[in-house]
């Protein structure tokens, strides 16, 4: 949390008071300060930065906990596909297929992404004036 180094130690814990609390009220109570003082720390730039960058930290070791779990979770579904019952078979052939569309359409949304900041980036060098039928493609002047 770089924002972290202008923070004072109560506004650090009040990043997270603000991101375990329903309300402004409880992340105060939680903090020991009044509430104007956090709905004033939400306000403020770089409290509001290292609130942003504690959660998306936080999201991203919840996701790599996930993930390795994903592993486990697959080699039980494949164990079901040997089962004797044929609907725990079933069950299991549906969530793999289901879970492999999740990951086919994340990849493409990944791969779209990444080519929409290609545009994006290409265009940003260009006259943004449209023409007839399409933004204009030559260099802005």
């Amino acid at each position: 949390m770089a924002a972290s180094v202008r923070l004072t130690p109560l506004q650090r814990r009040g990043v997270s008071a603000v991101l375990a609390s329903r309300t402004a009220a409880e992340a105060a109570a939680t903090v020991g300060v009044s509430e104007r003082t956090v709905r004033r720390w939400l306000t403020d730039g770089t409290f509001t930065e290292a609130v942003q960058q504690v959660a998306r930290d936080t999201h991203r070791a919840a996701s790599a906990s996930l993930l390795a779990a994903q592993r486990n979770a697959v080699g039980v579904l494949r164990d079901a596909l040997d089962e004797r019952s044929a609907s725990v078979r079933i069950r299991a052939a549906v969530a793999l297929l289901e879970y492999g569309r999740h990951a086919a359409d994340n990849d493409i949304d990944e791969r779209l992404g990444s080519v929409e900041r290609r545009l994006r980036q290409w265009y940003d060098g260009y006259d943004e004036t449209p023409t007839d039928d399409w933004p204009a493609l030559s260099p802005a002047s």
